[in-house]
C-alpha cells in the first residue's frame, strides 16, 4: 500500500508539474554604460529567471525526393570513396564502369594534401591556429537516398565552413560571406543537385560518393565543435491539388514540396502554407546561387523586415523547426540579387535537442550564437529583433551569465563603425574569470546609445522606453517538456549594489590585463587586451561601484552646444534621405561634417560632503579622491586617440612605400644609349627594348634606402628596433634582413614574383579590373564595382614561377609573349621553340633579345652589311647610311592619335555589307553570281556587296544592305554598324617626325578604354562610354553586375549606348580618351580613401566621388585631396641606333634563375607592422589614460565606502597619465584632461625616446602652520596655499594647478608643455612654470622662462566643455624625472627673504618693541636704585614692592625681546619660544599684578578692618603671594605639559595623494579654549579687584585727616593705578575672548591692546612706585637736622596715618582707638606694608 500510494503521489506531482507549466521566475532591466576602446556606450541588460531550463532544436528535414539511381545491387559499392589516406580512392569491385577520377575540378587533386575523416552521429572539437583551413571527409550513404546534417559551432573565433562533391571552395556550398559570426548549419538533400540548365547553380552539394568539408579560420584562433547526422528522405509524391493560396499574390505550399522560383533583385514574392495540425514543421531553406532573406508570420499577409514575426536572413543557408498550431503561415522571399532558389517545408524530419550548458561544447560565444533569432523586443512604437548575429544591433540576445556581459562574443556594432577598423578580437580573454552560465535564464541587450566623445553621437532609446517594452519569444526555444516558448514578458528595474569582494577579482583581472598590455606591440593582440580592459568595466562588480561613487557627486545635466555628427531625422523624415549623416546614399556627394548641436551634457560639480561623512571612512582621503574621480569622469574624452590618427601613421609608411618605386623606374621611360641609363642598376640601355636593363641587388638597395630615409622616425624607430641613424650599413642590415629565394629574369626589375588582388570569383569573372604585377601590398588598384562587396574571399595571391623557374625565360631570336611562341596558330612554350640557332643581328649583351636581320641566312651574307640601324621592340632598317640618317628613322612611343578605320584587311573604309541573319562564308558565295559581285571578309566576317559603290546603291540592294563609311565615325563612336558587328575599329596614326612626338603622349585615363585592363570585351579598345552618377547603391559605388566603376562615374557593362547622342537622351555624360595634355589634366575630381567597411581591397587605395572643390576640401577628419583624376605622360622620340650587324653562332634558350634576392612583400609585412607598433603605443597610452585614474580612484572610493576604510584604501602613488614616443624630426603630440605636451621636429635629437607621464597633484604643496598654545594677539603672515618658495625659504608665488613629471632616458631638447590654470592674482603677477627635480630638490624652482604664453583649449566647444585656459612654455629637459607646475610669482624672486608678518604688523611690532623697551629700561633702572638702597646706602630689608617692580620688568623686558625678535619669523617654528616669550610672560605679567592686589587686599581687609592677622603682616604678605603664584605657575606647568604631549601627528590615510593640515589635537584644543578662558578669568577678577581696592583705598586716603606728606599724591597714585591697572584688566579678558573666539589676526588691534592692557598698566607700576623720589625723601629724612630719630619718625607717621585712620573707622564704625595702639609697626624695615609716599613707607 505505502509503494502504491507513493507511485499515486509522484504520478499526482508530474501532473501538476505539467499543469503548472513553464513559468518566469523574475524579469529584470538594468541600465550600464560603458566607455569601451573611446567609445561611450549605454546598454539595457535584461535578465530573465525561468523555473526550468530552456533547449533549441536542430533539425534535418529535406523535402520528398525520389531518388531515381539507387543501385539495385546492395553488394557491390561503386561510389567513390576518398575518406582513407591510405587508400584514395579506395578499391572497389571490379564490375564498377564508373571512374573515380583523382582530379576534381580546377584541377584540384583529391588524393592529396591532409584531412581528418569524421563519422557520422558523432561530435568533435577542432582547433585552427594561424588561419590554416581544416579539411574533412565523410563517406556518404552509398544505397539510400538520405540527407545529410553538419552544424559547426564557433567555440572561440571565427570561421567559414563549406561542404560538397568536390574539395574545391569555389563550388561548394559555404556558411558566410562576410559574416561569419553564425552556426554553420546544412542540410543536403537529393533535391539540391540542379539541373544547372533548368536553375543556375555553380554549387555542387549532394552524392553518394564522398562529401569535402573544408573549415576556413577568419581568425588567428578558431576553435569550433563539428557534428554530422544523415536520415531517410521522404519519397512519396506530393499532392499539390488541393493547396488554395490565401491570396492571389501568393504561390500556395504543401507539405514535403519542392519550391523552385527566380526573382530579380529585391523583387518580394509570396507564399502561403496552412497548417492543419499541430505538430513540429522543418523549414529548409538551402542557397543553391545567391542569397535569398525569408519574412514568415502568421498574421500579416505580406510580412516585411518591419512586421514579420521570423525573420530568416543568414548568408546562406537557414533553417528553421517551430512547433504550430493550425493556422496560416505566410512567406515573403527576398533576393539580395537576381537568382533562382529554392526552398521547402516539411513535417518528416529529425530534431537534435541541445541545451545551453554542454561543457564540451558549449562557450560564451558558442551559446549566444546559437540563441540568435529566438526572441525579439517589442517596444511601444515598434519591434527590433536579430535575425543573424551581425544584424544583432541594437537588440542582442546574450548567452545566460550570472554577470551579463554584453561585450562578449563582440557585438555587432563593432564591426559597422569605423572606429574599430583596428578591432580584431580573436578570443575572450575575460572568459569564465568571475562569470559562469546562469542557468534557466534568458539574458538580451539593448544598445541605448552610443558616442564617440561628445561627437558621433547616436541615441536608439531612452532607458523609460525599455522599462515599457516586453521581449516576445519566437516560439524556437523550448522547455524540457519540448513546449515552446512564445510567452511575451515584462521587466522591472534592477539595482547594483558595490560587492567589494567582487570587484577586487574585477580589479585583479584589469591589473593583470594592464601588465600584459605593457609588453604587447602586435596591434591585434594589444587590441584583444584593451577591449576585455574595457569589457570589464561593465561587469556588475564594476557597474555596482562606480553608481556608488557617483551618488557621492554632485552632478548636473546642462545644454551645451557642441560638435557632434548626428542624423536628426527619422526615416521616415524627407529629409533623411539627403542628409549625409542619415543616408548612406549621400556619401558620394557631401560629408557628415559635424554640427554644433545643443545637448544635454552631465558634468561633475562638487563632491556630497554630507553623504562621504556618513558613508566613507575618511573625510578629506574620500572627498580628495572623488574630486579627481569626477573630474577624470568629465576628462574622460581627453585620452582617445583621434580617430584618423591611426589610419595618418598607416597611410604615410604606406605612401612612402609607393613613393620610392619611382627607384625601380628609369630615369627616362625608354633608352638609345646607356648615358640615359646612369644611376639605374649597371647603366646599360636593352636596345631592343629600349629599356634600361636592371642590377636587382643595386636597385632594391636603392630602394629600401629610399624607403629608410623617408619613413617617420617613429616607424623607423619601430624598424630598427630602437635606432633612426640611416646609413649604408643599416641599409645593408635591413637589406639582406629580406632576402628571398626567387625566380628572376635580366631583362626587366619586375620580372620576379609579384601578387594579384582577387577573389576566388573575381580571378575567373570578366568585367572586373585586374590588380596584378603587385610587388608587395602597397600596390594601386583601379576602383571596381567588385571590390564593393560583391565577392567573397578576397586574398593577395602569389603569381611565381619558383617551381619551375628554368621553363621560364626569353629566346634571343624569337618574340615570346607569356612564355609562348605562336607561328601560323601553332602555339608551344618559349623553350621548346627555341632552338639551338645562328642569326645575323644584334644583341645588347648576352642575357637580352636580338635584333634578328632575317634577310641574312649565312655568316656570309651577313658579312657584307657591315652597319644596321636598330629601331625599337626588334624592328630594324638595313637602307640607313650614316648614324644620322638612322637617327632619324626613330618611332614615337606612342601613336600621334587614332582614326575610325574600316576592319577590312585593304583598309576600304567605305562599302556595303550584306548584314542578313545567319550569313557565313557559305551563304555569301551562294550570292556571287555574276563571280565578283560578292566577297567574304575573313577579317571582319562579312558579307560585301562588291557591285555597290555608295550608300544609295547599298540601300536599295534589299533588306540587310547596309553602307558602311567608317571614316565618318568619331574616335569614341567607331564601331558598327550595331554592337554586335565591329565593322570599324580604331588604329594608330603614327607620328612621322620627333616634333609630332614631342607632342603627344598618353593619358592614364586609357586604362578605362583597354580591355586587356578592363577585361570588358563588351567594348572595343577606345569607345566611348556613358556615365551615370555614383552612389545609387546603398555602399556599393555603381549597380552590381550592370554597371563598372570610374573616376568620372558608373558606365554600364555592355554596350548599351553607341554614341553620344543616345547616351545624354538617357541623361549620361559620354566620355572618350583624351588625347591631349590639357583634356587629361583638366579632369579633376575627389580623391577620397576607400572604405574598409564596404570595400573589399589592398589597403590605403583611392576612389573618386561627386563632390566639387569645395565640398571634398570641406569634409572634416578626412583624407579627402582635390586632385587630377588622371595624369599625362608625354611621348619619348627613339630614334634609330646605327650599330655593326654580326654573325651570332649557338643562340638558345636563355632561362631564368633562381637567385636570394630583395623580398618587397616580406618588407612591406615589417614597415606596416612597425607603422602599427606606433599606432599600438598610441592606443596603449590611451588605455592606461582612461583607466589609470578611474581605476585608482575607483579602488580607494570602494574600499572606503564599502569596504575596510582606513589607510589601505589610500596608497601614496603618482597617477600614469600615459606613454608616448616623440622622434626626431617629426611633429607629435600628447594630451590629457588637464594639458598637452607638443613636441617638435627638434624636440629629440636622435632616434625615439618612450616618455611616462604621470600626474603630480598640487595638493602635495598645501601651505598649512600648526597653531600654538601662545595667545593670538601676534598672527603670523598666512602661507599662501601652494605656495611656492624660493632658497631663503620666502614664499614666492602660488602653483596654479596640478603638474606633470616627466620620465625620460635621455632628455629632451624642447617640448611645449600647456597645463590648465586657475586664474591668477596681482600679488603675484608673473606667470611662469616651476620645476622640480626627482631626488634633488623638494620643492618646485621658477625657472624663468621667457618663451611662456597662454591659449584657450581649442575643443572646448566640440568637446562641450567651458572654455579652458592653459599656460604653456617651451622647457628643456636635461633628464631626470621633473615634475612641473604652472606658477605665478613675484618679479626679483631670488633675493625675497622670508618675511613672517608685513611691513605694517613689523612696524606695529617693533614700535611695541620699542615701547616695552622703554618701559623695560625704566623699570631696569628702578631695580639698580633698589640694588644700590638695598645693598650700598642703606641696606635695607628686601621689601614687597621690591619684588613688584622687578616682576614687571622682567614681564616688560621679555615682551621687547619678544617683539624686537618676533618679526624675523625665527620664533615660528618653536614651542619652547612660544613658551618662554609668550606664554611665561603672560603669567609673570598676572604675577606683578597680583603682588599690588595682595598689598591692598592686606590694607584694606586686614589692616583697616583691625583683623588680628595683622599681627603676623609680614609673613601673611608673604605666604598669600607665594600661594597664589604658585597656584599660577602650577597651572601654567600643567597647561604646558599637557599641551606638549598631547599633540598629535595627523594620521594621512591619503598617502601623497592631500596634505592633511597640522592641526592641533582635541585635547590641545582643549586646552587652548581653557588657557584662553583663564587669562580672560584672571583678567576679570583683577580687573575688578582693582576697582574696588583701589577704590576703598582712595576712599580711606580722602577721608583721613592725618597730614602725612602730600595726601593728593597719595590719592593721585592710588587713582592712577585703580583706574590703569582695572582698566586694562578688564579690557585684557575682552581682548582674548575677542582674540579666540572671533578669530581676530589685526596686528593694529593687537597694538592697541597690548599698548592699553600691558604697557600702561606696567608704567603705571613703575610710576607709582618710583624708588627714585624715595630715595631722595630718605636722603633728606638722614640729614643732620633730622638725625637720631628717624625710626620714631617714621614710627610716628605711621602711627599718626593709622591713627587717622582709625579715627576715621571709629567715626564711622565706632571702634577703639586703642586697637591700633598695639600694632608691632616699631619698624618699617621689619614691615612689608608701605605708604604710597614717597617720605613714607609706601603702600
Amino acid at each position: 500500500m505505502k509503494n502504491n500510494f507513493l507511485l499515486f503521489l509522484f504520478i499526482f506531482l508530474s501532473i501538476i508539474n505539467l499543469i503548472k507549466g513553464f513559468e518566469v521566475k523574475s524579469s529584470t532591466v538594468v541600465k550600464k554604460d560603458v566607455n569601451v576602446l573611446g567609445v561611450d556606450l549605454s546598454y539595457a541588460l535584461i535578465d530573465i529567471e525561468f523555473d526550468q531550463d530552456i533547449y533549441k532544436y536542430d533539425s534535418l528535414g529535406c523535402p520528398n525526393y525520389n531518388c531515381t539511381d539507387i543501385p539495385s545491387d546492395s553488394e557491390i559499392d561503386c561510389t567513390c570513396d576518398y575518406t582513407d589516406m591510405n587508400e584514395c580512392p579506395k578499391i572497389r569491385h571490379p564490375s564498377c564502369t564508373n571512374v573515380c577520377d583523382e582530379t576534381g575540378v580546377e584541377g584540384i587533386e583529391l588524393c592529396s594534401g591532409e584531412w581528418k575523416t569524421v563519422e557520422f552521429d558523432k561530435q568533435y572539437s577542432f582547433e585552427s591556429s594561424g588561419g590554416k583551413i581544416q579539411r574533412f571527409r565523410v563517406k556518404a550513404d552509398s544505397f539510400g537516398c538520405n540527407g545529410v546534417f553538419l552544424k559547426v559551432t564557433p567555440m572561440e573565433g571565427y570561421g567559414d565552413t563549406y561542404i560538397g562533391s568536390t574539395p574545391s571552395l569555389t563550388y561548394q556550398r559555404y556558411s558566410s560571406e562576410y559574416k561569419s559570426q553564425r552556426l554553420a548549419l546544412f542540410n543536403i538533400c537529393p533535391s539540391d543537385n540542379w539541373d544547372v540548365a533548368e536553375h543556375y547553380s555553380y554549387t555542387l552539394s549532394w552524392t553518394r560518393d564522398t562529401y569535402f568539408i573544408n573549415v576556413v579560420p577568419q581568425s588567428q584562433y578558431f576553435k569550433f565543435s563539428l557534428i554530422l547526422h544523415t536520415n531517410k528522405v521522404p519519397n512519396a509524391t506530393v499532392d499539390t491539388s488541393n493547396c488554395q493560396s490565401a491570396t492571389p499574390d501568393h504561390i500556395c505550399i504543401t507539405t514535403g514540396e519542392i519550391i523552385n522560383n527566380v526573382a530579380e533583385a529585391y523583387e518580394p514574392q509570396y507564399y502561403s502554407f496552412q497548417v492543419d495540425k499541430a505538430e513540429f514543421y522543418y523549414f529548409n531553406f538551402p542557397c543553391m546561387y545567391q542569397n535569398v532573406i525569408y519574412y514568415m508570420s502568421n498574421s500579416t499577409q505580406k510580412p516585411t523586415e518591419l512586421d514579420s514575426f521570423w525573420q530568416l536572413s543568414e548568408d546562406f543557408d537557414n533553417y528553421i523547426v517551430l512547433y504550430l498550431e493550425p493556422s496560416t503561415i505566410y512567406i515573403t522571399a527576398v533576393p539580395t540579387y537576381s537568382t533562382n532558389y529554392t526552398f521547402s517545408i516539411t513535417t518528416q524530419g529529425d530534431r537534435y535537442r541541445y541545451s545551453f550548458y554542454e561543457s564540451n561544447f558549449m562557450t560564451t560565444q558558442a551559446g549566444a550564437i546559437s540563441l540568435v533569432n529566438t526572441a525579439r523586443l517589442d517596444t511601444p512604437t515598434s519591434y527590433y529583433d536579430g535575425p543573424t548575429f551581425d544584424a544583432s544591433d541594437p537588440f542582442t540576445i546574450l548567452y545566460p551569465q550570472t554577470d551579463i556581459n554584453p561585450l562578449y562574443p563582440v557585438p555587432s556594432f563593432f564591426f559597422h563603425t569605423p572606429k574599430f577598423d583596428y578591432l580584431l578580437i580573436y578570443d575572450d580573454i575575460i572568459k569564465d574569470s568571475f562569470s559562469s552560465y546562469k542557468p534557466k535564464s534568458f539574458q538580451a541587450s539593448v544598445r541605448l546609445s552610443s558616442s564617440v566623445g561628445k561627437n558621433d553621437l547616436v541615441k536608439v532609446f531612452d532607458f523609460e522606453t525599455i522599462l515599457n517594452s516586453k521581449l516576445q519569444f519566437l516560439s524556437n526555444i523550448f522547455d524540457e517538456n519540448d513546449n515552446p516558448i512564445n510567452i511575451q514578458v515584462g521587466f522591472k528595474e534592477k539595482e547594483i549594489e558595490c560587492d567589494t569582494d567582487k570587484f577586487q577579482q574585477v580589479l585583479e583581472l584589469l591589473e593583470n590585463t594592464e601588465k600584459v598590455l605593457f609588453n604587447v606591440s602586435d596591434i591585434d593582440e594589444l587590441n584583444n587586451y584593451r577591449y576585455s580592459l574595457d569589457s570589464l568595466t561593465i561587469s556588475d562588480a564594476w557597474i555596482g561601484c562606480s553608481n556608488k561613487a557617483l551618488s557621492l557627486l554632485h552632478m548636473e545635466t546642462v545644454v551645451k552646444n557642441i560638435s557632434i555628427r548626428l542624423c536628426q531625422y527619422l526615416s521616415t523624415d524627407p529629409e533623411y534621405k539627403t542628409d549625409p549623416c542619415c543616408s548612406p546614399i549621400q556619401d558620394y556627394y557631401q560629408c557628415c561634417n559635424p554640427s554644433i548641436i545643443p545637448t544635454n551634457i552631465t558634468q561633475f560639480v562638487s563632491v556630497n560632503q554630507s553623504l562621504v561623512g556618513e558613508q566613507c571612512s575618511s573625510l578629506e582621503c574620500t572627498s580628495s579622491v572623488l574630486s579627481d574621480y569626477g573630474s577624470s569622469l568629465d576628462g574622460i574624452d581627453d585620452c582617445a586617440v583621434p580617430s584618423t590618427e591611426p589610419t595618418k601613421l598607416e597611410l604615410t609608411s604606406i605612401t612612402v612605400l609607393r613613393d620610392c618605386k619611382s627607384k625601380l623606374i628609369p630615369p627616362t621611360s625608354f633608352c638609345t644609349n646607356d648615358t640615359d641609363c646612369n644611376g639605374y642598376g649597371d647603366g646599360k640601355c636593352n636596345l631592343y627594348s629600349r629599356t634600361c636593363l636592371p642590377n636587382f641587388n643595386k636597385i632594391d638597395f636603392e630602394y629600401v634606402k629610399c624607403v629608410l630615409s623617408n619613413l617617420s622616425p617613429g616607424t623607423l624607430f619601430s624598424l630598427l628596433e630602437s635606432s633612426t641613424i640611416v646609413n649604408d650599413d643599416v641599409v645593408t642590415k635591413v637589406f639582406n634582413k629580406h632576402l628571398k629565394d626567387d625566380c628572376i629574369g635580366q631583362n626587366d626589375i619586375n620580372e620576379r614574383s609579384t601578387y594579384t588582388w582577387g577573389s576566388r570569383v573575381s580571378y575567373s569573372k570578366e568585367q572586373c579590373y585586374s590588380t596584378n604585377g603587385c610587388l608587395d601590398g602597397s600596390c594601386l588598384s583601379h576602383h571596381d564595382t567588385c571590390l564593393d562587396s560583391m565577392f567573397l574571399y578576397w586574398d593577395f595571391r602569389l603569381v611565381s614561377h619558383f617551381d619551375n623557374c628554368t621553363s621560364w625565360g626569353i629566346c634571343p631570336y624569337l618574340s615570346c609573349s607569356d612564355n609562348t611562341y605562336t607561328e601560323n596558330g601553332i602555339e608551344e612554350s618559349c623553350e621548346d621553340a627555341c632552338v639551338l640557332k645562328d642569326f645575323c643581328g644584334v644583341c645588347t649583351n648576352e642575357d637580352t633579345q636580338c635584333h634578328v636581320a632575317t634577310e641574312f641566312t649565312d655568316q656570309t651574307s651577313c658579312q657584307t652589311q657591315n652597319q644596321i640601324c636598330l629601331l625599337p621592340n626588334g624592328e630594324y632598317d638595313l637602307t640607313a647610311t650614316s648614324e644620322s640618317n638612322c637617327n632619324s628613322k626613330g618611332k614615337c612611343s606612342v601613336p600621334c592619335g587614332y582614326e575610325c578605320s574600316s576592319s577590312l584587311a585593304n583598309n576600304q573604309d567605305d562599302y556595303c555589307a550584306i548584314l542578313q541573319t545567319g550569313m557565313n562564308s557559305t551563304n555569301c558565295a551562294a550570292l556571287d553570281n555574276p563571280v565578283g559581285t560578292t566577297e567574304w571578309s575573313t577579317e571582319a566576317k562579312v558579307c560585301i556587296l562588291k557591285s555597290a559603290t555608295d550608300e544609295q546603291q547599298c540601300i536599295t540592294a534589299g533588306s540587310g544592305y547596309t553602307w558602311i563609311d567608317c571614316s565618318t565615325k568619331l574616335e569614341g563612336e567607331c564601331i558598327g554598324p550595331d554592337a554586335q558587328q565591329s565593322l570599324c575599329s580604331l588604329k594608330p596614326i603614327e607620328c612621322q617626325t620627333e616634333q609630332e612626338c614631342l607632342t603627344a603622349g598618353i593619358c592614364s585615363d586609357e586604362f578605362y578604354f583597354n580591355q586587356a585592363t578592363t577585361r570588358n570585351y563588351n567594348y572595343p579598345d577606345g569607345y566611348g562610354k556613358c556615365l551615370f552618377p555614383h552612389g545609387k547603391f546603398s555602399g556599393i559605388s555603381c549597380e552590381p553586375y550592370a554597371q563598372q566603376d570610374s573616376p568620372n562615374g558608373c558606365y554600364p557593362l555592355g554596350l548599351d549606348y553607341l554614341s553620344k547622342v543616345s547616351c545624354e537622351d538617357d541623361g549620361g555624360v559620354w566620355w572618350i580618351p583624351a588625347r591631349n595634355q590639357s583634356s587629361c589634366t583638366s579632369q579633376m575630381g575627389c580623391k577620397i580613401l576607400e572604405s574598409t567597411i564596404t570595400v573589399n581591397n589592398l589597403p590605403f587605395n583611392y576612389q573618386f566621388n561627386e563632390m566639387d572643390q569645395d565640398l571634398c576640401e570641406g569634409c572634416m577628419d578626412s583624407f579627402n585631396k582635390w586632385t587630377n583624376k588622371f595624369q599625362w605622360k608625354a611621348a619619348t622620340w627613339l630614334p634609330g641606333v646605327y650599330k655593326p650587324i654580326v654573325w651570332n653562332t649557338a643562340k638558345s634558350f636563355i632561362p631564368n634563375d633562381i637567385d636570394s634576392v630583395f623580398n618587397y612583400q616580406l618588407f612591406y609585412k615589417s614597415v606596416t607592422k612597425a607603422a602599427k607598433t606606433q599606432v599600438a603605443d598610441l592606443f596603449r597610452s590611451e588605455a592606461y589614460c582612461r583607466m589609470e585614474r578611474l581605476q585608482s580612484n575607483l579602488n580607494s572610493i570602494t574600499c572606503s565606502c564599502s569596504g575596510k576604510g582606513g589607510s589601505q584604501c589610500f596608497t601614496a602613488s603618482t597617477p600614469l597619465l600615459g606613454q608616448t614616443k616623440p622622434c626626431a624630426g617629426v611633429n607629435s603630440s600628447f594630451s590629457f584632461d588637464y594639458g598637452k605636451i607638443e613636441f617638435s621636429n627638434d624636440s629629440i635629437s636622435q632616434s625615439c625616446q618612450s616618455l611616462s607621464i604621470s600626474q603630480i597633484s598640487r595638493e602635495i604643496y598645501t601651505s598649512a602652520q600648526k597653531e600654538s598654545l601662545a595667545s593670538n594677539f601676534v598672527s603670523y603672515k598666512k602661507a599662501d596655499k601652494y605656495g611656492v618658495k624660493n632658497s631663503n625659504d620666502a614664499i614666492i608665488g602660488t602653483l596654479l594647478g596640478d603638474g606633470i613629471m616627466i620620465k625620460s632616458q635621455d632628455g629632451i631638447n624642447e617640448a611645449t608643455i600647456c597645463l590648465k590654470i586657475s586664474l591668477s592674482s596681482t600679488k603675484y603677477p608673473i606667470l611662469d612654470f616651476a620645476v622640480q627635480i626627482d631626488g634633488e630638490s623638494t620643492t618646485p624652482t621658477p625657472i624663468q622662462s621667457n618663451k611662456i604664453f597662454t591659449q584657450i583649449s581649442k575643443d572646448s566647444v566640440t568637446a562641450g566643455k567651458d572654455e579652458v585656459l592653459m599656460l604653456c612654455s617651451i622647457v628643456t629637459i636635461e633628464g631626470g624625472n621633473p615634475i612641473y607646475f604652472p606658477i605665478n610669482r613675484m618679479d626679483e624672486w631670488e633675493n625675497e627673504s622670508k618675511q613672517a608678518f608685513d611691513s605694517t604688523s613689523r612696524a606695529l611690532m617693533y614700535t611695541l618693541g620699542a615701547l616695552f623697551s622703554v618701559v623695560s629700561i625704566w623699570g631696569l633702572f628702578e631695580l639698580c636704585l633698589i640694588v644700590r638702597t638695598q645693598f650700598v646706602s642703606e641696606k635695607r630689608n628686601f621689601q614687597l614692592t621690591h619684588l613688584l617692580i622687578g616682576v614687571v620688568t622682567l614681564f616688560i623686558t621679555i615682551r621687547a625681546i619678544y617683539f624686537f625678535i618676533m618679526p624675523s619669523g625665527n620664533l615660528s617654528d618653536s614651542p619652547i619660544a612660544d613658551y618662554i616669550l609668550v606664554v611665561l610672560p603672560t603669567f609673570i605679567y598676572f604675577t606683578a599684578f597680583n603682588i599690588l592686589l595682595v598689598l591692598w587686599y592686606v590694607i584694606v581687609f586686614l589692616v583697616l578692618k583691625k583683623n588680628k592677622s595683622a599681627e603676623n603682616l609680614s609673613k601673611r604678605l608673604f605666604t598669600i603671594v607665594f600661594v597664589i603664584n604658585a597656584f599660577l605657575y602650577l597651572l601654567f606647568i600643567a597647561i604646558v605639559l599637557v599641551f606638549q604631549y598631547t599633540n598629535t601627528d595627523p594620521s594621512n590615510d591619503c598617502g601623497s595623494r592631500i596634505i592633511i593640515p597640522v592641526e592641533s589635537s582635541t585635547p590641545q584644543r582643549v586646552v587652548s579654549i581653557v588657557y584662553a578662558v583663564i587669562q580672560a578669568l584672571i583678567s576679570l577678577i583683577m580687573g575688578a579687584a582693582f576697582i574696588y581696592l583701589g577704590g576703598r583705598l582712595f576712599i580711606v586716603m580722602r577721608s583721613t585727616n592725618i597730614k602725612v606728606g602730600s595726601k593728593s599724591n597719595h590719592q593721585r597714585k592710588i587713582f592712577t593705578l585703580t583706574v590703569a591697572c582695572s582698566i586694562g584688566f578688564l579690557l585684557h579678558c575682552v581682548f582674548v575672548l575677542i582674540l579666540v573666539a572671533g578669530n581676530v589676526n589685526s596686528m593694529i588691534f593687537s597694538f592697541i591692546g597690548l599698548i592699553i592692557t600691558e604697557i600702561v598698566p606696567g608704567f603705571s607700576i613703575l610710576y607709582c612706585f618710583e624708588q627714585r623720589a624715595r630715595n631722595i625723601n630718605t636722603s633728606s629724612d638722614n640729614s643732620p637736622t633730622n638725625s637720631g630719630g628717624s625710626k620714631n619718625r617714621n614710627s610716628t607717621k605711621l602711627s599718626t596715618m593709622i591713627s587717622d585712620s582709625r579715627q576715621n573707622s571709629n567715626n564711622s564704625n565706632s571702634n577703639s582707638p586703642s586697637e591700633y595702639s598695639n600694632n608691632d609697626f616699631e619698624s618699617p624695615n621689619n614691615s612689608s606694608f608701605n605708604t604710597p609716599n614717597g617720605n613714607d613707607e609706601q603702600l
